[in-house]
């Protein structure tokens, strides 16, 4: 019989760096423990040995020959939490300032980057965070990237989504669908080429549905009046606004403007989510409603 892998999670795991005593053992094994140790600090024998168990349970550490050290996935918890901490944690009330500047209406942005940059710079902090994580800002340059960012925006929506969409990804859509049957609006500007538009790829699971549940599932949105469909083909850029204050959008590669080029991550802007908000209620103006959608609307008001 083969032992079942039992599944590391990260609350298990922070629950274990929450114990000081545990944390005295992985920073030991660092720099290599000697299995033959006695314990750490004040603690017991028995205490010592269970914690030790636990360490290598959740593959923290593993024992080479007669030391203990750090597998790869502790030396990673180890570099990016422990040590990051040992940074930040002396300079908490710095970073906290750093909050006061972002509240700030009579800074232009780039100049709270351009402190929050200087700042980093003169700290030991240098290497460890950047303007950017501060900034509530980030930069995508990978297509792939961009797919992660996009649904962990999206994932953050209570209340409505806008989505124009030149791009189609199976992970968004079933995203668009949880957050449809958790009563978020959702907008979708559609311009996906005709054979993988949104309307066709609907139509496709109501004409040949996958099982029962999926096929309900698409009727019940097509339906929904939280559920809005617009379609234009030529839709210039793609872009997201959660909630009126997180946007993602991405830039036109002049070149060729079918291509993904860069896509930018707002956090907490307002003023952009609503400029953003308005641009898709121009572009609604000259898009189309579908007809599946037309049609299965009227079916449910007969």
């Amino acid at each position: 019989m083969h032992q079942e892998t039992v599944p590391i999670l990260a609350e298990d795991v922070f629950a274990l760096l929450g114990d000081k005593q545990s944390v005295e053992i992985l920073i030991a094994s660092s720099a290599g423990l000697q299995s033959t140790s006695n314990g750490i600090g004040n603690q017991t024998k028995k205490q010592y040995y269970v914690r030790l168990k636990r360490l290598v349970d959740f593959g923290l550490i593993e024992k080479h020959q007669s030391i203990y050290k750090l597998t790869s996935f502790g030396s990673i918890v180890y570099e990016n939490h422990l040590k990051t901490m040992d940074k930040i944690i002396p300079n908490y009330w710095q970073i906290k300032s750093i909050d006061v500047l972002k509240s700030r209406g009579d800074f232009p942005p780039e100049q709270k980057e351009k402190i929050m940059n200087e700042y980093i710079e003169t700290t030991n902090m240098k290497g460890v965070l950047n303007a950017t994580q501060l900034s509530s800002f980030s930069v995508v340059k990978k297509f792939d990237d961009l797919i992660v960012e996009v649904l962990k925006v999206m994932d953050n929506a209570e209340k409505e989504i806008y989505f124009a969409t030149r791009y189609h990804d199976p992970y968004v859509s079933s995203k668009v669908f949880e957050k449809l049957s958790k009563g978020v609006t959702v907008h979708i500007m559609d311009g996906n080429p005709g054979q993988i538009s949104v309307e066709s790829r609907l139509a496709a699971i109501i004409r040949t549905p996958p099982n029962r549940e999926t096929a309900e599932m698409v009727k019940k949105i097509t339906k929904s009046p939280r559920f809005d469909l617009k379609r234009l083909p030529e839709l210039p850029l793609s872009f997201m606004v959660v909630d009126g204050i997180q946007v993602v959008y991405d830039t036109v590669n002049f070149i060729n403007p079918e291509q993904f080029t860069i896509a930018i991550s707002k956090y907490d802007d307002t003023y952009t989510a609503k400029q953003f908000i308005d641009y898709f209620k121009t572009l609604s103006k000259d898009a189309t409603t579908p007809k599946l959608l037309e049609e299965m609307r009227v079916r449910s008001n007969r």
